[in-house]
């Protein structure tokens, strides 16, 4: 699981998606979320999850990478379903709506630099706290890196395998030990250095404007038609008995999205 893929996706990238304004996408991120909150059949979020997938494969975003991020809180989510679901049915609920809300902001941050993400919330939260996230931000990438060059070094001089899992795992072990040291270092570095620059507090990053109005529109018009669907299912109980329908178009979407996105390629 590459974290970093993330941030190159979301600076490099050149989507649909990435042209469209950071504050529509985070509109169309509310709208879906809101449509996994509201959604109470399995089938339902199946299908929202698997259309969802087929976006992100339509604008040419790196689905491979995106899912093994969506999928993981479905491991919390089971053992959440094991202990606390009184069915099934509702197991299976509560982890497609992790997964799906996962995926949601997956491709939010896939499209969206960070900063531009933490630009609409850094106007609402103390300054110390909008600081103290974008310097987070920075350092997770920068621990990521040392990790990787620590881990390579380790078993170049090493000559770990994975024939050998205990030796290998003493190694990690104190490759993540060096990478706390490296951490405490990094944050005392940092503080000096803002110190030294006379640093008061505001860090403030500037919204970004859309290069296409269609992508926009696209964005909100797409999540808002998810959230009328789920909202309609909800409130007419007599439409249960058709969520194998949102299910199929799901999973429709999902191949129109990957045979688009090859053909774009």
């Amino acid at each position: 699981m590459d974290v970093t893929a993330v941030d190159r996706s979301a600076i490099s990238g050149d989507t649909l998606l990435h042209r469209a304004a950071p504050a529509s996408k985070l509109a169309a991120a509310g709208l879906l979320l809101g449509a996994v909150v509201a959604v109470n059949d399995p089938l339902l979020a199946a299908g929202v999850a698997l259309s969802l997938t087929g976006a992100g494969a339509a604008v040419r975003l790196p689905v491979r990478q995106m899912l093994p991020l969506a999928l993981y809180p479905a491991l919390f989510a089971l053992i959440f379903a094991f202990a606390a679901a009184p069915g099934p049915v509702t197991g299976a609920l509560v982890v497609l709506k992790a997964v799906t809300a996962a995926l949601t902001v997956v491709i939010l941050m896939f499209s969206t630099p960070y900063p531009q993400v933490f630009a609409p919330i850094q106007r609402v939260t103390p300054q110390v706290v909008g600081d103290a996230l974008l310097m987070t931000y920075r350092s997770l990438f920068i621990l990521a890196e040392k990790f990787a060059d620590l881990t390579r070094a380790v078993r170049l001089r090493a000559g770990l395998s994975a024939r050998q899992p205990i030796r290998s795992a003493k190694a990690t072990v104190r490759a993540l030990g060096g990478l706390l040291l490296y951490s405490l270092d990094l944050s005392q570095r940092e503080y000096d250095i803002l110190y030294l620059r006379g640093y008061e507090g505001g860090l403030r990053v500037s919204g970004k404007r859309s290069t296409d109005r269609a992508a926009d529109g696209a964005a909100v018009l797409y999540a808002a038609l998810v959230l009328t669907v789920v909202l309609a299912f909800r409130l007419v109980p007599s439409l249960g008995g058709y969520a194998w329908i949102v299910t199929i178009a799901g999973a429709v979407d999902l191949a129109t999205g990957l045979l688009i996105g090859r053909r774009r390629a």
